[in-house]
């Protein structure tokens, strides 16, 4: 007996008896002693999968005399190799479990690994992707799918078979290409993972932040494989990296983001903004964390933030116009001390939010000589006893004038 070396146990020969194909790859009627040949094999569902093979090729699937031509051919196949024959009109209405596959010519089929045949190998990669596409062992799947071929030689679902379709399995139309392009193509699905987690990765550094490589990689598969639309990564992007984000992280995201580096960008800014408006003794009352995450997230929040801190100046310091910026107010006092103190006065001195709430510069300048003498200021002492040097002769008026002047 010769064997077939060309696929797995159970492959078989299907003669088809007087038949030939023309020159596009038909069958059409032949004569008595033509016959055309296809490797047939049912899997493990029950799909039955052809593959056409030239008469001269046969020997190559098999190890039958490869100079074996016509009807010599043919006996030698009907009576060594495990076959099915079949007329034209048959194998035209050919049957099996409804599930018929014709998947080319068996050159077509190729395989990387020594130890497995073609055949084998192209078995092994439908049962992967039937277990990836479930939705080709729905027999209504199939059913539906082989209507379409039967009436319009497409494979194609109509709009309304998808809608329907989607709906059952509640699926995106993204969803279900993605896990077709998945599955069919899984070096084009890699290449797209691949530049998707790059893109992601710089998303983030741009963003001001630093996303894992398992969040990321997880976030470009979800992408690929259309579960994710483009959107929907920048939302989970903007909800993993900032703690301040409008959106909801997904439980498996969250999983993956150990070693994520938080978005921090906007404090440097709410710190800006609450030094120009607000007084220093109140900056606690802000979470600058928080109002960043705000300013990131809210459009237009900056205007509604310094209003806000406008107003609470306004509760201690109604005296000014509420639209004169904090620190042009306060630099004219923090100027004057310095000037009679001889040192640097900070703006959140006593004696300087003192001289503010007072907002009298004569009696403020007054204030400050005073406290400067106080506080033993070595210029405010040296003025005071230039003063009381010049004063001889007058008497005490003239020290006294000198807290006045």
């Amino acid at each position: 007996m010769s064997e077939i070396t060309y696929g797995p146990k159970g492959t078989q020969i299907i003669v088809v008896e007087g038949a030939k194909a023309d020159d596009e790859g038909n069958l059409v009627e032949g004569g008595r002693t033509d016959a055309v040949y296809y490797l047939g094999y049912e899997d493990a569902n029950g799909t039955f999968f052809l593959w056409f093979v030239p008469n001269n090729e046969v020997s190559v699937v098999t190890d039958i005399d490869e100079n074996l031509k016509g009807g010599a051919l043919k006996q030698e196949v009907l009576n060594t190799l495990p076959n099915e024959k079949v007329s034209l009109s048959q194998f035209n209405n050919l049957s099996i479990n409804n599930q018929i596959v014709n998947a080319g010519s068996y050159s077509e089929l190729k395989t990387d690994l020594v130890d497995i045949s073609p055949v084998q190998k192209f078995i092994q990669d439908m049962d992967t992707i039937a277990d990836e596409l479930y939705w080709w062992k729905d027999t209504d799947y199939q059913n539906m799918v082989q209507e379409n071929y039967a009436e319009t030689g497409s494979y194609e679902l109509n709009p309304a078979q998808m809608a329907e379709f989607l709906k059952k399995y509640n699926l995106s139309a993204d969803a279900y290409n993605g896990a077709i392009a998945r599955a069919t193509d899984p070096i084009g699905y890699k290449d797209k993972v691949s530049q998707y987690y790059d893109s992601i990765k710089a998303n983030a550094v741009e963003l001001g932040g630093e996303i894992s490589d398992s969040a990321a990689n997880y976030l470009a598969q979800q992408w690929a494989s259309g579960k994710y639309s483009s959107t929907k990564v920048t939302q989970q992007l903007s909800a993993l990296l900032d703690d301040y984000s409008p959106f909801t992280l997904d439980k498996m995201v969250a999983e993956k983001a150990a070693d994520t580096t938080k978005i921090t960008t906007g404090e440097t800014k709410v710190q800006t903004l609450l030094d120009t408006y607000l007084p220093k003794s109140m900056h606690k009352q802000i979470n600058i964390a928080e109002i960043a995450g705000k300013l990131r997230n809210i459009g237009g929040y900056e205007t509604k933030f310094i209003e806000e801190l406008k107003d609470m100046r306004m509760t201690q310091y109604g005296m000014y116009d509420r639209d004169i910026a904090w620190q042009n107010i306060v630099n004219t006092y923090v100027s004057q001390a310095s000037d009679i103190w001889g040192v640097q006065a900070s703006e959140d001195d006593p004696a300087i939010l003192d001289a503010v709430r007072l907002n009298n510069a004569t009696q403020s300048r007054s204030d400050l000589k005073r406290i400067g003498l106080e506080r033993n200021y070595q210029k405010t002492v040296n003025d005071f006893a230039s003063g009381l040097a010049d004063a001889f002769g007058t008497g005490i008026a003239r020290s006294a004038g000198y807290l006045e002047g």
